[in-house]
């Protein structure tokens, strides 16, 4: 699912919604999401501090993100996200 991005007025809304996804689990069950590499360690300590949640990066990417608003100067920018894994144990 797409989460509801936001980086200026949603401030910590992504691992609300990451967090809403793990509560669904059964004991087991993965959750998987993006975030910019930059909040790494803060979306990992956040994360493991959950009752019965696991949390690791899995990969680093390369996302090649798109304009999309008539305000963004450059046609895409390349961002370094990572996959985190999330288990509910």
């Amino acid at each position: 699912m797409n989460p509801p991005f936001g980086t200026k007025n949603n401030a910590g809304i992504d691992l609300l919604f990451v967090k809403a996804g793990i509560q669904m689990l059964r004991i087991g069950g993965s959750v998987f999401s993006l975030h910019k590499s930059a909040t790494r360690d803060y979306i990992l300590k956040s994360a493991n501090k959950w009752d019965n949640t696991e949390a690791k990066c899995v990969a680093q990417l390369r996302w090649d993100l798109p304009a999309t608003y008539k305000f963004h100067k450059k046609k895409s920018v390349d961002i370094d996200v990572d996959l985190i894994h999330y288990k509910k144990v």
